[in-house]
């Protein structure tokens, strides 16, 4: 097995609910879809020659000893690869989150340990939010970038719906900008009106400098 990957280093992860913990964050290069607010657009296009064999990318990670395992892109789930790398990571005991825009999905993941991954999924504007339909049930947090492009009615998409009746939404202030900040505070009161929770989590490895 070969995989596309561009970078791998140990960091703290900045977004969503398992804000804060050590990780070792494995980046896949390539990308379906082309935000133009995206903060890794050097993770975008697809490349050939980035083809690291899995013995090596193992070695990488016992090298850094941390269980837990960030695969971020890029898309991962873009790379055919993925749930079977997954499959491996898990079997050598790690513990694997994995960053996803949820246009695509790999159906290995329905035969996987469901308490040795963690899906956050974070739909983009780019797409007009459109996620695969089998998001709705295996994403373990509903990650939604605040700008003025998001709305109560696309929060509250029917696809999205399960997630945040089960308190999984985080709102997440594009660039940590005030307006942004503003903006999901807002989304907060009027979703609160209408019975729903969220909770905002603005990108702390930004606001600490970390990669």
């Amino acid at each position: 097995m070969k995989l596309s990957v561009c970078e791998i280093y140990p960091t703290i992860q900045g977004e969503g609910f398992l804000i804060g913990s050590p990780i070792t964050l494995v980046r896949f290069q390539g990308c379906n879809i082309y935000c133009s607010w995206c903060d890794t657009k050097y993770a975008i296009p697809f490349r050939e020659d980035l083809q690291i064999p899995l013995e090596e990318v193992l070695k990488k990670l016992s090298s850094i000893g941390r269980e837990h395992i960030l695969i971020t892109g890029g898309e991962p789930f873009a790379h055919p690869v993925l749930g079977d790398f997954v499959e491996v990571l898990i079997r050598e005991g790690y513990f694997v989150q994995i960053e996803t825009n949820g246009t695509l999905w790999q159906s290995k993941f329905e035969s996987l340990p469901r308490e040795r991954f963690y899906i956050s999924l974070s739909p983009k504007y780019s797409v007009d939010y459109k996620i695969d339909p089998k998001f709705s049930r295996f994403a373990d947090e509903l990650k939604m970038v605040v700008d003025k492009n998001l709305t109560p009615e696309v929060l509250l998409r029917k696809e999205f719906l399960p997630l945040v009746e089960q308190k999984k939404l985080i709102l997440q202030p594009e660039g940590n900008r005030e307006e942004n900040v503003q903006r999901s505070l807002e989304l907060i009161d009027e979703l609160l009106k209408r019975g729903y929770y969220a909770r905002l989590i603005p990108q702390m490895h930004k606001l600490i400098n970390l990669p």
